[in-house]
């Protein structure tokens, strides 16, 4: 499941092929990708052929689709979008989920908050430069023509540099996301949650069917918080489900869990999550890199939601993909300079070989447990914990 995009499964066809393909030839295996097929409810898929240290894998490779209704969210009309901006953070700030976050990791939150000053410096910012420049210049025996030229340009550059800020960040992006999530948060997106039920029914017929070794959930960003809510969804029809002759995993990458967890009118997400904490036989990878600004990184998206492990539940791992290692530093350097693009790392090719490797893991002839269980978990982990509460947690 894709992240918060309104782009859908053609664009991720076309990603999964250029990209696989190009992983594939730098590290010395064989990987085809087939055309793509339309399917139900908008879902599309296609098959992968692997080649792996004389391994073949077959793979069918279905995207589950949610972007007909990102689109319908996708607020365009900017009046309203900065209302949006105004309102959704308000909601988090008095509801202590902004704080809740903040416990957790500043970056997301920093990147979360922005946006809600960059419209306060649109809005007042712009009249008050243009304002002030006037005022100063007439103060200093500018006639009213040139003074009101010279509030114009100010007022301009004010917001030529706003609106240059959110386009080299892609701000707005990720706070139609977070506006989304308060609306999903509220149960305002009942076309989601029907989504959502029709693509646990196609889970749970994948993991019957009994024609595959291991059915991995995998969701990025926003689509992590999707998934986890598609197989508590699962579950609940065949509470056996995790326990059945297919393996049954869950990949989470650049998981945003906590932006619709930490909301405390979110009481049915927890419950999502505390189902998945109990499933006996189900496992759960969860990869984030500290320079992803964009996500919880290093957070058990279990604890960070309120929700308790459950002996015996779900096992667990929250791992570090570390893209420091995957090029060389040069490379880094410029991938890191860019927060958008980094934040889609987790499904693109690498330069260098390392433990985690996302085509490897959803073509190879490994499960999810098998390829990742010689890494320990990372455990509470606080680097990036919010200063004002890092002292003795």
């Amino acid at each position: 499941m894709s992240g918060f995009d309104p782009k859908g499964a053609a664009h991720y066809h076309a990603l999964f092929k250029k990209e696989g393909g190009a992983h594939s030839q730098r590290h010395g295996w064989q990987l085809d990708v087939g055309p793509r097929k339309r399917l139900d409810q908008g879902n599309a898929a296609w098959r992968l052929e692997a080649r792996v240290d004389g391994a073949a894998v077959s793979t069918d490779y279905e995207f589950l689709s949610w972007d007909d209704i990102v689109r319908a969210h996708w607020t365009r009309a900017m009046p309203l979008l900065w209302w949006q901006i105004l309102s959704t953070t308000w909601l988090n700030w008095r509801s202590g989920a902004l704080g809740r976050m903040y416990r957790l990791s500043w970056p997301p939150v920093l990147a979360l908050t922005l946006p809600f000053f960059l419209v306060l410096l649109l809005l007042l910012g712009t009249p008050a430069a243009g304002l002030l420049l006037m005022s100063m210049a007439k103060g200093m025996g500018a006639d009213w023509p040139m003074a009101g030229l010279l509030g114009v340009a100010a007022a301009g550059a004010v917001w030529i540099a706003g609106r240059w800020l959110e386009g080299r960040y892609s701000m707005y992006w990720m706070m139609r996301s977070y506006v989304f999530n308060a609306l999903q948060a509220q149960d305002k997106t009942p076309e989601l949650d029907r989504r959502l039920q029709a693509h646990a029914h196609t889970l749970v017929e994948r993991v019957g069917s009994g024609r595959y070794d291991e059915v991995l959930l995998v969701g990025h960003s926003s689509g992590a918080t999707m998934a986890a809510i598609v197989l508590a969804k699962a579950l609940r029809l065949n509470a056996e489900l995790s326990q059945q002759a297919t393996s049954l995993s869950l990949l989470t990458l650049g998981q945003w869990l906590p932006a619709l967890g930490s909301l405390p009118m979110a009481s049915a997400f927890q419950s999502d999550l505390q189902l998945i904490a109990s499933a006996k036989g189900l496992n759960w990878i969860d990869f984030s890199a500290p320079p992803d600004g964009c996500c919880f990184a290093l957070q058990d998206p279990l604890l960070a939601c309120g929700v308790s492990p459950t002996p015996g539940g779900v096992a667990l791992k929250v791992l570090n993909p570390k893209f420091a290692d995957m090029f060389d530093p040069g490379d880094y350097h410029k991938l890191k300079k860019d927060k958008f693009q980094l934040h889609f790392q987790y499904i693109k090719a690498t330069d260098q070989t390392v433990a985690y490797d996302y085509f490897l893991t959803v073509a190879g002839p490994l499960t999810l447990a098998e390829r990742y269980r010689h890494q320990a978990s990372v455990v509470a982990y606080a680097a990036l914990r919010g200063r004002w509460w890092r002292s003795g947690a």
